[in-house]
């Protein structure tokens, strides 16, 4: 595994699933399991959650010790629904999703490359999917990368529009990262693409 990132994925890799994809599960509800997209799987806990919950999971992870990590971890039985992507998310092929997470990902797309990310991402969700994400705010401490993107709460009501809010909740306040202390400021939502209609009756 690439010395990077390997000890940090295994040292994080007895975590459990974060609470937006537990979110984003609760706005999919009794739906039958379809096809997600885990951007930026790092360790792979959400796509073996997902993978668990019956998903068709596509895991996109630029680092090599992330594919090594899913595929040393993943059940036998739920690999036939497994496809690892070891690219950049800007360079991920994203088609036809009914799940789309993203947990503090996308704002590792650098500047130049983020519209388009985002308007592939919007592009490949079907009616009815589901969008979990994080996006970093100008107040964050690492806002002075200019080889990340940050938006303000403007600009991410503008990247959302047409999409049904389901949650929307901003963050600014110090705390810790794996590198120690920062000001955390980040926009974490879940949303909805129309076009879904809940069957009423049996």
């Amino acid at each position: 595994m690439d010395a990077d990132w390997s000890d940090y994925y295994r040292k994080i890799s007895g975590r459990p699933p974060r609470p937006l994809l537990a979110k984003a599960l609760t706005v999919w509800g009794d739906r039958p399991a379809g096809a997600a997209v885990d951007l930026g799987c790092g360790d792979g806990t959400e796509t073996l959650a997902l993978l668990a919950g019956g998903w068709s999971v596509t895991a996109v992870d630029s680092s090599p010790a992330s594919a090594e990590l899913i595929r040393e971890r993943a059940d036998a039985t739920h690999r036939p629904r497994l496809e690892i992507q070891t690219v950049a998310i800007e360079a991920a092929t994203l088609t036809d999703i009914d799940l789309a997470y993203a947990g503090y990902s996308l704002p590792f797309v650098p500047p130049h490359a983020f519209p388009a990310v985002w308007s592939r991402i919007r592009a490949s969700l079907r009616p009815g999917a589901v969008l979990a994400a994080n996006l970093f705010g100008p107040n964050d401490t690492w806002a002075t990368d200019t080889d990340m993107t940050f938006h303000d709460r403007s600009v991410v009501a503008g990247l959302l529009e047409g999409l049904e809010m389901l949650e929307f909740e901003e963050t600014d306040e110090d705390g810790v990262a794996a590198s120690g202390p920062k000001h955390w400021h980040f926009f974490e939502f879940v949303a909805r693409r129309p076009g879904y209609t809940k069957r009423r009756g049996p």
